[in-house]
């Protein structure tokens, strides 16, 4: 989440097409290769593979693209649909609990959440982490996405983050995982792995996702 004084309401825009299969797909050509994700690639853009600290584990990917972030996870779900309306309303009994408000929207991929968690800004006065929650279902899988930064109260900050995220590809796979299983993420081969140093306020600042990105990863390809 990124904090702010205040936020404004997403103005809806024109929907979307929503990310792809890897069966849609022809050639990996121009593609950043993450395992369960492949990534367009872009001069204008950071990748960070956030890493679970206990198990090592990549468990999402932080996209940054000029004042605009956006972090992705990849998960299974059922070929019945409805995983993102689940998790929806488990997003808002979440900011509820935490004190903080949110409000469901229509935005370019469908129903969205815009949310914001009270909070204390780093000059001291009382603010907010700010926050949009976007999700797509594809074919026996689902895509998450946190929109922060600059995106997540500004509507032209966010196009871009958006616009990759409508092309991002989902490799599901073909084994069989219960609902909701993160799927498999890993840094693309031959990819430089620098630990990022960031402080507490950052830290805190960076922590929408239900699996704690708890040492983030630079990655420079």
């Amino acid at each position: 989440m990124t904090s702010s004084a205040d936020s404004g309401a997403a103005t809806p825009q024109p929907v979307l097409h929503g990310p792809r299969d890897f069966s849609e797909l022809e050639s990996k050509k121009g593609y950043l290769d993450f395992g369960a994700l492949l990534i367009p690639a872009a001069k204008n853009q950071q990748v960070r593979l956030d890493i679970d600290q206990k198990t090592k584990r990549v468990v999402a990917l932080t996209i940054m693209v000029e004042q605009a972030s956006i972090q992705v996870q990849p998960f299974s779900a059922p070929k019945s649909g409805g995983t993102w309306n689940e998790v929806l309303e488990q997003i808002k009994d979440s900011v509820i609990k935490q004190n903080g408000k949110v409000k469901e929207v229509d935005g370019r991929f469908g129903k969205e959440l815009a949310a914001r968690v009270p909070t204390v800004l780093k000059d001291g006065r009382k603010g907010w982490r700010v926050a949009r929650f976007i999700g797509f279902e594809g074919p026996r899988w689902f895509l998450r996405g946190v929109v922060g930064g600059r995106g997540a109260i500004d509507a032209s900050a966010a196009r871009a983050v958006e616009e990759l995220f409508s092309k991002i590809v989902v490799v599901r796979g073909d084994d069989p995982l219960p609902p909701r299983e993160l799927l498999r993420l890993q840094p693309p081969e031959g990819a430089k792995r620098v630990v990022v140093p960031r402080n507490r306020a950052e830290r805190r600042d960076d922590s929408p996702s239900p699996n704690p990105a708890a040492a983030p990863v630079s990655d420079d390809t």
